[in-house]
């Protein structure tokens, strides 16, 4: 019986924070799937700071030249559903702050390559 506890006790302490998963369309047609990993730093909190790497897929047929997938980090930060947000997705610092849904547009600010639409939601 104590085996079992203790089995189960030691189950309960490895259990990982809550994993939070960020999905989102990214580009001018949503051309780009955006797929974020993240634990949240503060569990259960309607305000939390979250990090990780992000991963964009292209959804269309890449021409010459163009790359398939790219990566990178965010720095999340989310009140309710409202968020702001700083990536870097290949070597480009990008900030953003918009509403969590899959019908509210934001825009990605990269600098010189201009503001680019952004859906983003928490799965």
């Amino acid at each position: 019986m104590r085996n079992i506890l203790a089995a189960t006790t030691l189950c309960c302490l490895a259990w990982p924070a809550n994993a939070v998963e960020l999905t989102g369309r990214y580009g001018y047609a949503g051309e780009w799937a955006l797929t974020a990993k993240f634990t949240e730093d503060v569990p259960k909190s309607p305000a939390a700071s979250l990090a990780g790497e992000l991963q964009l897929k292209h959804l269309a047929i890449c021409g010459p030249g163009e790359v398939s997938q790219k990566t990178g980090t965010i720095g999340f930060q989310k009140a309710g559903r409202r968020y702001a947000a700083k990536m870097t997705i290949d070597g480009q610092n990008c900030t953003v702050s918009g509403t969590l849904a899959q019908d509210s547009v934001a825009f990605v600010d990269c600098g010189k390559g201009g503001q680019v639409p952004l859906r983003l939601w928490l799965q």
